[in-house]
C-alpha cells in the first residue's frame, strides 16, 4: 500500500517552522552581522539560503493551506492571510527600504503563522463535525 508522504506530515506545522526560521533569519542577522566577519562566517548572509528559505516557505505553507481548505473546512481566509505574509516577505527582501527590511519581513512571517493557525483549527473544526456525522450514520 502506497502513502502519500504528505498525508504522514502535519504540513502546518512544517509551515509554522519555516515562518519562523525566516522570521528568526531576518531578525538575528543585524545582529549577529558584526560577529560574522569574527567567526569567518557568511552562511547567514547567503542569498542562496534566503532564496531557499522562501521557496520552502511557499511550497510547504501552499500545499498546506491548500489541502486543508480542499479536504475540511473549505474557506478562504487562511490562504488569503497566507498570500498577504508571502507578499510581505518578498516586499520586505526586494522592495523594503534597508531601515524597515526586517519590520516588513517579520511582519509577513507572522500573517503566515496566522494563516497556518487558522488552517489547523478549520481543519480540527471540520474533522470533529465529520466524526460526528460518521457516528451518526452509523448508529
Amino acid at each position: 500500500m502506497r502513502m502519500n508522504v504528505f498525508s504522514k506530515w502535519n504540513l502546518d506545522a512544517v509551515g509554522i517552522g519555516a515562518s519562523l526560521a525566516c522570521a528568526l533569519h531576518c531578525a538575528l542577522l543585524p545582529l549577529l552581522i558584526t560577529a560574522l566577519p569574527l567567526l569567518g562566517l557568511e552562511v547567514l548572509e547567503n542569498d542562496r539560503l534566503e532564496y531557499g528559505l522562501l521557496a520552502v516557505s511557499f511550497v510547504v505553507g501552499y500545499a498546506a493551506l491548500f489541502r486543508g481548505y480542499r479536504r475540511y473546512h473549505r474557506h478562504w481566509w487562511p490562504l488569503l492571510w497566507f498570500t498577504l505574509g508571502f507578499a510581505g516577505l518578498l516586499a520586505g527582501h526586494f522592495l523594503a527600504p534597508e531601515g524597515l527590511e526586517a519590520a516588513i519581513i517579520t511582519t509577513g512571517a507572522l500573517l503566515i503563522i496566522i494563516a497556518h493557525m487558522l488552517n489547523l483549527q478549520g481543519c480540527k473544526k471540520c474533522r470533529v463535525v465529520k466524526k460526528e456525522r460518521e457516528d451518526r450514520a452509523a448508529a
